[in-house]
């Protein structure tokens, strides 16, 4: 009597394999986070909110009729919104090296949201500084007032112009989502076609160089939670 064994099929590689493939990724997560957290911040830790004209074109004056708050508020956002993006980044390289290796759209997203990052420390940190310094401060009165108005300077476009590097990101997107082999969905390249249009049409027509940190982070917010909703981001 012979006895016939069927063969012993793996299930945590078969079945296993199978559902990491079609499961829903986390990733985009960060994304989400990181845009949304970037809107806030630039929201609430901007100097300009609040002025007037004639105060916000006062000089070194204008330092008193700032508040610590917002800068602080904006500082511990921010990085909230630096450390999310950045894993974002990460999960985008994920994603290219999986998906399309040798294609050079796919592998320039990660490293353009990571570069978004980079510059963002900056600003960020600079709105720490002026928390720091200013009336109310840790360290109030050890930084001259010239220096905290450089600061302030930089800061009225210094945590928007970073975001120039995921315009680059979004077009990168939309070439990946109008292309015959579209490894992206067709609405991923209508929202960045719309939303990097503000950007390039006033820095060409006025030389504004801050609009990209206005709407990029709401591109970022979308396309992440399609990336976490949809199918695209399923390797």
């Amino acid at each position: 009597m012979s006895t016939t064994i069927d063969p012993i099929v793996d299930v945590h590689s078969a079945g296993g394999e199978t559902a990491a493939t079609s499961s829903r990724p986390r990733w985009p997560i960060f994304g989400v986070v990181a845009g949304t957290a970037a809107f806030v911040a630039s929201m609430v830790g901007m100097p300009g909110d609040g002025l007037t004209e004639e105060e916000y074109g006062s000089g070194i004056d204008v330092l008193d009729h700032l508040t610590r708050g917002g800068f602080r508020s904006g500082f511990l956002i921010g990085l909230v919104s630096i450390g999310a993006l950045l894993l974002a980044a990460s999960g985008w390289k994920r994603w290219a090296e999986r998906r399309a290796p040798d294609d050079i759209a796919a592998r320039t997203i990660g490293s353009a949201l990571s570069a978004t990052a980079a510059v963002n420390i900056i600003g960020y940190s600079l709105m720490g500084s002026m928390a720091l310094y200013m009336p109310g401060g840790v360290d109030e009165g050890w930084l001259s007032r010239e220096s905290q108005f450089v600061n302030f300077t930089y800061l009225d476009f210094g945590v928007l112009f970073g975001w120039w590097a995921t315009v680059l990101a979004a077009g990168c997107v939309a070439w990946l989502s109008f292309r015959p082999d579209r490894l992206l969905p067709r609405w991923y390249g209508v929202v960045s076609v719309l939303l990097m249009f503000p950007p390039i049409a006033l820095a060409i027509g006025m030389s504004l160089p801050g609009m990209p940190g206005f709407t990029m982070p709401i591109w970022l917010t979308i396309v992440s939670l399609g990336m976490l909703f949809g199918r695209a981001a399923r390797s």
